[in-house]
């Protein structure tokens, strides 16, 4: 079915947001570009409903950011900020975790292996990538350092929708990071806290260079941009 044709039968959100995606990991749209919910669509010959439904899916993909009144924005995917917010994490989340160690109880570690075996499981995107923020929430949270929590929780944020993205991606990132988590856990359950520690610096390091590998798309070529929508 050509891009341009009208979806004429068992329309959903899921075929509206096949197609969208499609174009967007193809580079059809221009990064800082908004898609308008009422072109799509009178394009594809549906209501607004499936493509409201679908741009929500989408923002859930890190794919678009939504703007009331504006319509769905194709973000820019900077690999100068990935740089940034791994090199800040780098140094924030070793902090953190040695200054919680001490108040890590038998009982967070417990919860902790409840929220990676989920992780594990799901095949949600959005669930996926709050499963994994609520990992380094738990851990972190027992620092009792609130300032330095906040600055983490930024760059979490924004790091949000490049870990999805990365998701998307790759299947392989989804249990590559829930081993690591894993691994974290083990060390610390043996009270080994400079291995947890430098097992979290692998971690991040890995996820940076996994961010670079996988979504690099953005400074290809189109023809190199479809191949790897396709793959």
């Amino acid at each position: 079915m050509a891009e341009s044709s009208k979806l004429v039968r068992s329309t959903t959100a899921v075929d509206v947001a096949r197609i969208l995606r499609d174009r967007i990991l193809s580079g059809h749209y221009a990064e800082d570009q908004y898609i308008r919910q009422e072109m799509i669509a009178q394009e594809l010959g549906v209501s607004r409903i499936p493509v409201r439904e679908a741009l929500a899916q989408l923002e859930a993909e890190g794919l678009v950011i939504r703007e009331k009144y504006r319509g769905a924005l194709i973000p820019k995917l900077s690999l100068s900020e990935i740089e940034e917010i791994y090199e800040m994490r780098g140094m924030i989340e070793p902090y953190l975790l040695r200054t919680a160690f001490s108040n890590i109880t038998p009982e967070v570690i417990a919860s902790l292996r409840e929220v990676v075996d989920k992780s594990r499981v799901t095949d949600d995107m959005g669930e996926w990538a709050g499963l994994n923020m609520q990992f380094h929430y738990t851990l972190y949270g027992l620092a009792g350092r609130p300032l330095s929590l906040q600055i983490l929780e930024n760059l979490l944020v924004r790091a949000d929708r490049y870990l999805k993205v990365q998701r998307f991606l790759s299947n392989e990132t989804q249990k590559e990071s829930d081993a690591e988590h894993q691994r974290i856990l083990d060390l610390i359950e043996e009270g080994d806290e400079d291995g947890a520690i430098e097992a979290l610096r692998e971690h991040i390091s890995w996820n940076a260079q996994d961010l670079r590998r996988t979504i690099g798309f953005n400074d290809a070529a189109p023809a190199d941009k479809a191949d790897k929508a396709k793959g």
